[in-house]
């Protein structure tokens, strides 16, 4: 080929490229400008829900147990005198009052035996007094130097048998007036009648029983908690106590003794909650459930929807500056829908409740609703509020 057809179809080639190189130039310039868009996105911004924590001091009724009625106490009255029962006035299941009559033993021996000691009291004072005047004659008498000292030791040492003579008759008179007294067998406290062991006509020696009384003007509701909660209930804490027999009422007592020993089958341990029963309105045996309430006081309430958990341990996103902070926290009891923080958060702390799942630490936040002052408990729209924030 001739130089001539070589130089224009090198001019022809140039001139059909020269378009498509500036076309590729371009090209390259929008590629590097993608590039540079793609490597820095614009920072995600998350939206959240948040509480303001606050100190807070509530009483909480953290455990429920199954419990059993049983009386105060019992005790099984006995006669301190021997006799033949006369009168019995009471029956299995009659309330008493303290003083009411139980039953009366026959009295015709211990009252006449008592007027015969009586008897013995008068004649003894009747000499004692003749003593007296017999020695205020003696000392008068020896003043005037007309009797002996030895006469008048004698009469003083008459007057002193007479006193103690006196002294023991009336110490006998006192002791058949207790025994008359105890033939009457009263009930020693407000209390129902459980049993009876006697009947009118039956002779009775000392120490016989008579009934056995159950005090019901207060009752014990007996249950068992746990070892690993025993140690949120306190001896003298307020508990509610509910009756099967009463679905409708709630009868509020306290913990009145917890029974160091525990039952080694299940390793709990006998706590008893005492209540008031003025009307004899709970009767032992009755089944119920005890409602135990713990006082908390100056405690920070995490709402329990806060509250993430990995191998680390619990943990809830703070916000500060508007971005998400870590805060490993230790939790104490629950308390209905919250947890208290034993450490970790402080009051006026702004906890993320909606929002934290997909966090992670120094996350730009955006809150998007932040509810009053007050108990944290999960906003009313807050699904709704969610869903708002996050387009959807």
């Amino acid at each position: 080929m001739s130089g001539f057809f070589r130089l224009a179809r090198a001019t022809a080639l140039a001139l059909a490229l020269g378009p498509l190189l500036a076309l590729c130039a371009g090209c390259s310039a929008d590629t590097d400008a993608v590039s540079t868009a793609l490597e820095d996105p614009p920072p995600r911004i998350t939206p959240v829900v948040v509480v303001r924590l606050e100190e807070h001091s509530v009483e909480d009724a953290f455990l429920d147990r199954e419990a059993t009625l049983y009386p105060i106490s019992v005790a099984r009255i006995s006669t301190r005198q021997e006799g033949f029962v006369r009168r019995r006035l009471v029956g299995e299941g009659d309330l008493l009052h303290e003083g009411d009559l139980i039953a009366e033993l026959d009295d015709t021996d211990p009252r006449l035996r008592l007027t015969e000691l009586r008897a013995s009291l008068q004649r003894a004072e009747a000499t004692r007094a003749e003593q007296q005047r017999a020695w205020k004659r003696v000392e008068r008498l020896f003043a005037e130097q007309v009797v002996s000292e030895g006469e008048r030791d004698d009469r003083l040492a008459a007057l002193d048998r007479a006193r103690v003579e006196v002294a023991e008759a009336r110490a006998r008179v006192e002791r058949a007036e207790q025994t008359l007294e105890e033939l009457r067998i009263l009930a020693p406290m407000d209390a129902v009648v459980s049993r009876r062991f006697i009947e009118e006509g039956e002779y009775l020696e000392r120490g016989d029983p008579v009934v056995e009384l159950k005090r019901i003007d207060t009752i014990i509701a007996i249950c068992t908690i746990s070892e690993r909660n025993l140690h949120d209930v306190q001896q003298g804490a307020p508990a509610v106590v509910y009756v099967t027999a009463f679905p409708e009422r709630a009868f509020e007592g306290v913990i009145w003794k917890i029974i160091p020993d525990a039952q080694l089958e299940s390793r709990s341990f006998p706590v008893w909650v005492r209540l008031p029963n003025p009307g004899f309105t709970l009767k032992p045996g009755m089944s119920a459930r005890v409602s135990f309430v713990r006082s908390l006081e100056g405690v920070v309430l995490v709402p329990k929807d806060a509250v993430l958990e990995d191998a680390d341990g619990s943990f809830v996103f703070v916000v500060s500056e508007d971005r998400a902070e870590r805060r490993d926290i230790e939790l104490g009891p629950a308390v209905e829908s919250a947890w208290s923080v034993r450490s970790g958060l402080s009051a006026d702390d702004l906890v993320v409740v909606t929002g934290n799942e997909d966090l992670e630490p120094g996350d730009a936040v955006q809150i998007v609703e932040l509810p009053p002052p007050g108990r944290p408990t999960l906003p009313d729209r807050l699904n709704a509020a969610h869903g708002d924030a996050t387009g959807s």
